[in-house]
């Protein structure tokens, strides 16, 4: 019995890279332009993906006895008229089988019909029962012949399980590996029918109420400045006038910073001195002063920022749904700039290689393995060694850059690592702590070395050419409840301490003065306004504004929402105050508006 597995997992592993070969001939015509090497890598990827899926399938034969030729005739079926099912929706629509598609089944005599009117339904059958009869029989042998073997192969099952993880590495392989290339084609080839509808299926299809997102979209396209509003079309292109205050091609160089709320640095009234090195360049750039994340999550906080659509996926970031990886950014009107990606860990966290390697063109990512800094905890490198490593990359480009810069170490553990750049741990009692809204002395220290490490970053770079000729863009990707005083948490799960984040552009060869906006702003208005202020022309069709134009700047306001709340509760920053408005409101007011085009938004962003 040891062999059959074997042979049935190598049995699938043959079959299922044939049918992605064909997969390729049948569909290819619908891709475009594909470069020879991004498809060599989709089908390397596509064989690690096939080879999870025949472990999965095969790892029960390891246990299995009695019943081994008639499980291996009901996987073999079920594979099989998945793959077929993936075909036939491949051919119909131009996409993969997947969790929307399986809506037509609450139509099932209707769509039985338009299977049987659109495919030779029965060759297809007679095709998969020849070829389930074929491995029946040969399995049937196999165990007929191997009938004295007892036992498990451990071997295998160790073989088998590395398989299933498919990487070596801290996270597994995921399907956003899959999407390397901007090309989507190339994302569908490397992944298989069963892979991609378990990962639709894992977020519930929003079902989308058209009527309503059309009687809501005139507030959304007055507060847009959409220039040609449709409310059929829905319609949110515009093309906004530039207010640069840069001249030439500027870099640019974004940090999010992990759990950086408002209320624990110094610029915003903390005298615990948590953020000096913050704290000096804020009153050196521009600072604005009511800026809001969207929700409180860190992925979903840098989907926000980077595609200008607050991530209002109910259960999952968005960043985990294959039908929302295909995203525009407006960081792609940075043409002819080298655009880097800087993570302490692996950049699978959360699913996010996809939709940043996907929508941004010529991205290169740093992570995990592209350092020689030892690994401090679950989160990778220190921040301090990140910062390090990336301007020793920056500092060596001869082109204009855009870099985006994740940081991850104010966050638990807390950990420290043992060998720093000068940074000392304080010891403050708790009611110094406690008075200053922080938790524990694990928690200021950690706030701090995230501090420090922009201490180190900025006296590196400030000796480097590029320096002058640089954007600074500093935000959090969300505040926390974490030590905050019960008066500030009465709102609940909309308390403004989860959301109120510094937002900081610090540019110290063109900002000459700093000043402080008191603008209410949030994540989706981030990159639009770095846009402006480095007058790089750019198309708008998501939901940020330029916080540097007047006329959009007197209407701007903050949009948060309750994360896994289905609807959520949300909430407008505004200027004059803050609204609440209800899941159950149905009146037409600019906070539905707000989340029902954001629903929209998310797969309509092609």
């Amino acid at each position: 019995m040891r062999r059959l597995p074997l042979i049935v997992f190598l049995t699938n592993l043959a079959l299922f890279t044939l049918l992605r070969v064909v997969f390729f001939l049948a569909f290819r015509r619908t891709a475009g332009h594909l470069d020879p090497h991004d498809v060599a890598q989709a089908f390397y990827l596509g064989l690690k993906f096939d080879a999870r899926l025949a472990a999965i399938l095969t790892f029960p034969l390891l246990f299995i006895r009695r019943w081994a030729t008639a499980y291996i005739v009901v996987i073999e079926l079920f594979a099989l008229a998945l793959y077929s099912a993936d075909f036939g929706t491949y051919a119909y629509i131009h996409q993969r089988l997947n969790a929307g598609v399986l809506e037509f089944l609450g139509n099932p005599l209707i769509s039985l019909h338009m299977i049987w009117e659109s495919y030779h339904v029965v060759l297809f059958a007679l095709t998969i029962l020849a070829v389930v009869a074929g491995i029946a029989i040969a399995a049937r042998k196999t165990v007929k012949t191997r009938s004295r073997e007892a036992g498990v192969s451990w071997i295998l099952a160790v073989v088998f399980l590395a398989c299933i993880y498919g990487k070596v590495s801290r996270y597994p392989l995921r399907w956003s590996d899959a999407y390397f290339s901007r090309n989507p084609f190339i994302g569908e080839l490397a992944l298989n029918p069963a892979q991609y509808l378990f990962e639709t299926m894992r977020e519930k299809p929003a079902a989308l109420d058209m009527n309503r997102l059309r009687a809501l979209y005139p507030l959304m396209a007055q507060y847009l400045g959409v220039e040609h509003p449709d409310a059929k079309t829905l319609n949110f292109f515009r093309t906004p006038a530039l207010h640069p205050e840069t001249t030439g091609t500027p870099n640019v160089v974004v940090f999010q910073l992990e759990s950086f709320a408002a209320f624990k640095t110094g610029v915003f009234g903390n005298s615990a001195n948590g953020s000096p090195n913050f704290d000096a360049i804020a009153r050196q750039g521009l600072l604005f002063t009511n800026h809001y994340s969207p929700s409180e999550k860190t992925a979903r906080a840098l989907f926000a920022t980077m595609f200008g659509i607050p991530d209002v996926s109910p259960w999952q970031a968005s960043a985990h749904n294959p039908l929302t990886v295909d995203q525009t950014s407006i960081a792609n009107a940075f043409t002819g700039y080298d655009k880097f990606f800087f993570i302490g860990g692996s950049a699978n966290w959360s699913n996010i290689r996809g939709v940043l390697e996907h929508n941004i063109d010529g991205l290169k990512i740093f992570e995990e393995g592209s350092y020689t800094a030892p690994v401090v905890d679950v989160w990778g490198i220190s921040d301090e060694d990140l910062v390090i490593a990336a301007n020793d990359v920056l500092k060596k480009e001869r082109k204009p850059f855009f870099a985006l810069i994740l940081t991850s170490g104010n966050h638990r553990p807390y950990d420290i690592p043992k060998v720093t750049h000068g940074f000392k741990i304080e010891h403050v009692d708790d009611d110094a702590l406690h008075a200053n809204y922080f938790e524990s002395n694990e928690e200021y220290n950690s706030f701090r070395y995230l501090d420090h490490a922009l201490g180190v970053f900025f006296r590196l770079a400030a000796n480097e050419p590029y320096f002058k000729n640089t954007v600074f863009v500093l935000y959090g990707d969300h505040g926390t409840r974490t030590g905050a005083p019960g008066e500030w948490l009465s709102l609940g799960d909309l308390s403004p301490t989860v959301y109120h984040v510094p937002f900081l552009i610090y540019a110290p060869g063109f900002i000459h003065e700093g000043r402080r906006i008191d603008t209410p702003s949030s994540h989706v208005d981030i990159l639009p306004t770095i846009a402006s202020f480095c007058g790089r022309p750019y198309t708008n069709r998501t939901l940020g504004l330029d916080l540097l134009d007047p006329a959009a700047a007197a209407r701007s306001t903050a949009f948060v929402f309750t994360t896994f709340h289905d609807p959520p509760d949300v909430e407008l920053f505004e200027h004059g105050g803050a609204r609440i408005v209800k899941a159950s409101d149905r009146s037409l007011n600019l906070g539905s508006a707000f989340y029902e085009t954001s629903r929209w938004l998310l797969s309509h962003n092609h």
